[in-house]
């Protein structure tokens, strides 16, 4: 961490991690919505009768679209990290199983206090990866 406050201001540091920390969280919801929102495509129908341009089809296709490009570039960047960090990031946000900071720090064989160290490091890293700073 030291080395990116000599790149960066500590506030800048602090707002990467947030960031991170907001985007990772959303990781779960959007690996549900991915499951739930896949668009029902209809085939189109051809009349001479004209119906409004609604769009709704090719609305929900590109929140899917938008859904799953997310989920891809969090699963990338999450990927680009160090072995260490990426494992820790994969444990506590991208796993289907949530646990406490305490159990995590303990399936990783560190403190709690040492475990919090290497998250805001991975934080950073993945804020680096995903290109917020």
């Amino acid at each position: 961490m030291e080395g990116l406050e000599r790149l960066y201001s500590q506030e800048q540091v602090r707002e990467a991690i947030i960031e991170s920390r907001r985007l990772l969280k959303n990781y779960r919801q959007l690996k549900a919505l991915k499951k739930i929102k896949f668009p029902n495509l209809k085939s189109p129908t051809f009349s001479d009768i004209p119906r409004g341009g609604k769009g709704t089809i090719d609305s929900h296709l590109t929140d899917y679209i938008e859904v799953i490009s997310q989920l891809e570039q969090i699963e990338k960047s999450v990927a680009r990290c160090e072995l260490l960090q990426s494992s820790i990031l994969r444990k506590k946000y991208l796993d289907e199983t949530t646990y406490p900071q305490w159990k995590l720090a303990e399936m990783s064989g560190y403190s709690i206090s040492r475990y919090s160290d290497y998250l805001n490091s991975s934080l950073l890293q993945f804020a680096s990866a995903y290109g917020l700073i």
